[in-house]
């Protein structure tokens, strides 16, 4: 993964549990304790990291992903590519839709860049069904925090079901997402 993540990992917990922290969680991780963004670094380090820092913070790696997506949502994203971002869409729904099209177009920035897929259906007022698919393992928690966190930047609050995991044989979870006052 890009440096990118695992340097807003870093900025996660330094801002909720302090540098001190994110400093012994490096060190258990036996990871770099800062990152450079436009550099790739091996999967491996980020979920090392997820695992020390669920040891260190005293919490599930699950629950961790699932803040760290909506940290992603609120803050990452947001101010590091507004202008990608605002021409997605203005509400979660066709954000959601126009995803691919925007890991796309982060692809030239970033040439290793291996990003998920997210497909909707079955829209319906306030619900839609999120396929996500990845070749990345054990990402669902973040996926449940990133919709939710996009639900609270498009003034959407999301409750977020993850309906399904990858079978054998089966490429994608599938997460249902009900939206309050939806446009």
């Amino acid at each position: 993964m890009y440096g990118l993540i695992n340097e807003a990992m870093r900025r996660l917990v330094s801002e909720t549990a302090g540098e001190d922290a994110w400093a012994r969680i490096a060190t258990r991780a036996h990871a770099p304790h800062g990152y450079a963004f436009l550099s790739y670094y091996d999967d491996e380090i980020t979920y090392d990291l997820v695992a020390a820092a669920s040891v260190e913070l005293g919490t599930t790696g699950e629950q961790l992903l699932r803040d760290f997506g909506r940290y992603w949502s609120l803050h990452v994203g947001p101010e590091n590519y507004a202008d990608l971002l605002g021409a997605t869409g203005t509400d979660v729904v066709s954000v959601l839709r126009n995803l691919d099209a925007m890991h796309a177009r982060l692809q030239l920035l970033y040439p290793e860049l291996r990003p998920p897929s997210f497909a909707v259906s079955d829209v319906d007022g306030s619900s839609l069904v999120v396929h996500y698919s990845s070749e990345r393992d054990g990402l669902a928690p973040f996926v449940v925090g990133l919709l939710e966190g996009l639900g609270e930047l498009y003034g959407t609050p999301a409750a977020v079901e993850h309906v399904t995991a990858p079978a054998e044989g089966s490429a994608y979870d599938v997460f249902r997402v009900t939206l309050a006052d939806a446009p």
